[in-house]
């Protein structure tokens, strides 16, 4: 069975039933017991068997993805897409390129072209992969990010080959500490972004009466060594309408808030602050 040459179809695509390499072919990938996922008119593949879904449509709704998409490409968050990209390009300099770097739990993808970007710009050549649950997530980062290969696939089954990347990310998604332990190259790297104490603690004060802040997790899955714990922190000039309700809908906050709140806080939160806790580990040698 020969492969595409083309440099934007993956060869380390898993298939979800017999877990054997996904070979492309025109317009589909199959592996050598036949089973075979078409290839989307945008470029991705669905790679998530219906047993394996917990609802019909798991992950963020189409609404919700679209508000994402319109917020961060405001660049709202760049600050902290430059701070991964400086941590990994100090990391994966000395690794032989081409450098696998892959995102579980991508979204619409905004932060895996941002740091593909700002590495190849320091001079390293990224092979960028990634894949979400949600299929209206996948549907636009494909669509708009063609030299990144997408899968709709869940982040505790990633469709990627045992040892396959020099490094994964992942912004404020669900993992599985095992998953990618197994993905990553010996001494990979990992480099998790989740809210520290004071993430958009304003907007939480507009929706409780009595808001809790984030607690910081410091544990260090089992294979994995702590190399940094950084925290970020930057504010946000929400000056329009359509920016303030952005944020709210690609929070949970949007499914709890009262209408009264609803509109006391799109009337008035302009200045929000954000508060990331960076972990970036590496694998133990074996």
């Amino acid at each position: 069975m020969s492969e595409s040459t083309d440099n934007q179809i993956p060869s380390r695509w898993l298939c979800p039933v017999c877990k054997l390499k996904l070979n492309y072919l025109v317009g589909s990938w199959c592996c050598d017991n036949q089973h075979r996922f078409d290839r989307a008119k945008e470029g991705y593949v669905n790679l998530l068997l219906a047993q394996h879904k917990n609802s019909k449509d798991p992950g963020d709704n189409k609404d919700m993805v679209l508000a994402r998409r319109s917020f961060l490409a405001e660049d709202h968050y760049l600050p902290l897409a430059k701070q991964v990209a400086t941590l990994l390009t100090e990391v994966l300099g000395q690794v032989r390129e081409p450098i696998n770097v892959y995102d579980a739990g991508c979204g619409e993808g905004y932060y895996l072209a941002k740091i593909k970007q700002q590495l190849n710009l320091a001079g390293l050549s990224i092979n960028a992969s990634a894949s979400d649950i949600s299929k209206p997530a996948i549907q636009k980062a494909a669509k708009k990010h063609p030299d990144i290969a997408y899968a709709v696939a869940s982040s505790f089954n990633l469709p990627v080959q045992n040892t396959s990347q020099d490094a994964l990310i992942q912004v404020f998604a669900p993992s599985s500490a095992a998953e990618i332990l197994r993905i990553l190259k010996p001494q990979g790297w990992w480099l998790s972004v989740d809210p520290a104490p004071d993430h958009l603690f304003a907007l939480k004060q507009q929706v409780y009466d009595t808001p809790q802040k984030h607690q910081l997790d410091n544990t260090v899955p089992e294979g994995f060594s702590l190399v940094s714990q950084t925290r970020l922190s930057f504010t946000m000039h929400l000056t329009r309408l359509e920016q303030r309700q952005n944020l709210l809908m690609m929070t949970p906050f949007y499914w709890t808030i009262s209408a009264e709140k609803k509109q006391l806080l799109l009337d008035n939160l302009n200045l929000v602050n954000t508060d990331f806790d960076i972990k970036l580990m590496q694998k133990k040698p074996e």
